[in-house]
């Protein structure tokens, strides 16, 4: 059996396919083994996969729009395959019921720290809907922060992802006013690997592929609950109400995405607004950051 080793990302919710995918030993039943490494600090283990020390590692696109923007065309570069979250898993919470996303401007607005996508996202949404960006920003706390200050009135307005979102709606104090996944397609999460390495490696990256294709698709035919049953170690310091709740809010919304395609219309989504962000020099280009199986 050949293996393929891949480098966890940080532990998140909306990164559950890809737990389904190990717990269910999909690839290994094609002949595939799979070595997986704990997980880091986001991104953390990019350098890793551009040396060819590893295999693969997921994450958002982000990292491979840059390093096309930034580095020159070679097999080290970087390439998006497989795409498992195909819409944003945050959200905006806000301490008064009354509160819509047109107030932001005025209000005091807590957005992630840990990560550079959410605010770049939502800005571009802001933006396009013709609302300025909040006079009153706050870029310094990391969820969990975020949902203290809330709730001890700091701020009017937090961005988190779950189970901050299901945990801060539970106490009746906070109130959603904004879910980015409504905005439509935007491709969050996919495997990255480098052009070298897909070469080389393609057939079991290709079996890859297919098993989370079918991670997928079995969740999509799950409940919550059976989902949370079979994920249940990964998240030992939440409940199962906060599990349960977090998996129905994604299914519902669509995060998770039916299939493994990077999705055209999301990338370029997510393109536009890192480039509006200035997070990149120029709009990505499709063709020059993302593998399909099958094209």
């Amino acid at each position: 059996m050949v293996t393929l080793t891949i480098a966890e990302n940080f532990r998140g919710i909306f990164y559950i396919p890809f737990y389904v995918l190990r717990e269910l030993a999909l690839a290994e039943k094609e002949g595939v083994s799979l070595q997986w490494l704990p997980p880091g600090s986001p991104g953390s283990a990019i350098d890793d996969v551009k040396s060819g020390q590893i295999d693969l590692t997921w994450g958002g696109p982000m990292r491979v729009m840059i390093d096309c923007d930034s580095t020159a065309n070679n097999p080290h570069r970087l390439v998006s395959v497989s795409q498992a979250v195909g819409r944003d898993p945050f959200c905006l919470l806000a301490d008064h019921p009354r509160a819509i996303l047109k107030d932001i401007t005025n209000l005091r607005v807590s957005v992630v720290k840990e990560v550079p996508t959410p605010w770049l996202c939502l800005q571009a949404d802001l933006a396009d809907l013709g609302v300025a960006l909040p006079r009153q920003l706050r870029t310094d706390l990391d969820m969990p922060a975020q949902l203290k200050a809330l709730a001890q009135g700091e701020v009017d307005v937090i961005q988190a992802f779950e189970p901050f979102v299901s945990q801060a709606l539970r106490t009746g104090k906070a109130h959603l006013i904004y879910a980015q996944s409504t905005r439509g397609p935007t491709v969050y999460t996919a495997f990255i690997t480098t052009r070298k390495t897909l070469a080389k490696r393609e057939s079991d990256i290709q079996v890859l592929d297919w098993a989370l294709g079918q991670a997928l698709s079995w969740m999509s035919n799950h409940s919550a609950a059976e989902i949370t049953a079979l994920v249940r170690d990964y998240f030992v310091d939440l409940s199962e109400d906060d599990l349960i709740d977090s998996i129905t809010r994604y299914s519902q919304s669509a995060v998770w995405s039916d299939n493994t395609r990077v999705d055209r219309a999301g990338f370029d989504r997510l393109s536009e607004s890192f480039y509006r962000g200035g997070a990149i020099r120029a709009p990505a280009q499709y063709e020059h950051c993302v593998f399909n199986f099958g094209d």
